[in-house]
């Protein structure tokens, strides 16, 4: 196991604080997208059993291009196509890819666009954002005080 360094508790501490207002998804939010999704993969429709674990949640827009937490901004996909095809290729894009034809891309994709449009959080004020992110750099700057601080009194000791 990895140990904790400044870096790493950095970076947790910057998603603690961002889930506060963006947690991910809870155990029941989970199950209602299982059972939205009928137990198979949005994108190849493979059936899959939620205790194996080859289900995934895959953020139909990522975080790091503006995308959420919500239950609402996930889809249920296999191991293979969230993990290996996929990757950070647009869902629509690869959905076009598994769809064997138009009519299957057409229900899935209204399948998976009626879960999308249920995503209250994707509203959230731009002016709450700047001002969590604000919060976020505050708390980073204090750690890193903090750590200085740590290091120069370690100096001390040694």
């Amino acid at each position: 196991m990895a140990k904790d360094t400044p870096s790493m508790a950095k970076n947790k501490i910057k998603r603690s604080l961002g889930a506060i207002l963006d947690p991910h998804p809870s155990a029941k939010e989970v199950t209602i997208l299982w059972d939205y999704f009928e137990n198979s993969c949005v994108y190849c429709g493979l059936k899959m059993e939620r205790k194996s674990r080859i289900g995934h949640l895959d953020h139909v827009v990522a975080q790091a291009y503006g995308g959420n937490n919500s239950i609402f901004n996930h889809v249920l996909s296999c191991a293979r196509c969230n993990g290996d095809e996929k990757r950070e290729m647009d869902w629509l894009l690869f959905l076009n890819q598994k769809s064997d034809s138009s009519e299957l891309l057409a229900n899935r994709k209204l399948k998976i666009e009626h879960w999308l449009n249920k995503n209250i959080n994707a509203n959230v004020e731009a002016k709450e954002l700047e001002e969590a992110e604000k919060i976020i750099a505050v708390a980073l700057a204090q750690f890193d005080e903090s750590v200085k601080a740590m290091r120069s009194l370690q100096v001390k000791i040694t």
